[in-house]
């Protein structure tokens, strides 16, 4: 006995007998006679009909990232490497497929390199410019009164520990 599948509108849940597929703002969507309206139909190959199923959205888990920054002074670290590998600026450029202008403005510390460019760098040069972000055993604030002398005043800064979450900065 063969099961036919059941499709439903995503939009607004109405059942499909035909799925017909449609692109919506860049997304692609069975959508119903009436919604087809919102999307451009899109012809698309049997091979990839299978990877719009849900089934194999649900089932992906979300593996937990490991916190990692750039070490400090990266500028002056990738600097020293290049020189002491006895590269110019120009060759480490082309060897990492970079600009000259993103090796300067990167020793200069303009701009933080993206993860891409930190795994070239650090295979070409023999460097680590990433380092493991371990969250520090933080006081409670009466062990902060407590070891503070009276002369020193607490700020919100001795008390509060704020995580800022990184963003990339793209070249």
């Amino acid at each position: 006995m063969v099961q036919s599948r059941e499709y439903y509108c995503e939009i607004c849940g109405a059942p499909v007998k035909k799925p017909k597929y449609y692109e919506v703002e860049g997304a692609i969507m069975i959508l119903c006679e009436k919604c087809s309206k919102y999307g451009t139909p899109v012809n698309m190959p049997k091979t990839n009909k299978r990877i719009l199923k849900r089934s194999q959205f649900s089932k992906k888990r979300k593996i937990p990232e490991l916190e990692w920054e750039l070490v400090e002074n990266y500028g002056l670290v990738i600097r020293k490497a290049r020189e002491r590998a006895g590269l110019k600026q120009e060759e480490l450029a082309q060897m990492i497929g970079e600009p000259a202008s993103y090796i300067r403005k990167l020793e200069k510390e303009k701009i933080r390199p993206s993860d891409r460019v930190i795994r070239k760098l650090e295979r070409k040069l023999g460097i680590k410019l990433l380092k493991n972000i371990e969250l520090e055993e933080l006081s409670t604030p009466a062990d902060l009164l407590k070891s503070k002398s009276k002369q020193d005043k607490i700020t919100l800064g001795d008390i509060v520990y704020i995580r800022k979450k990184k963003k990339d900065h793209a070249k």
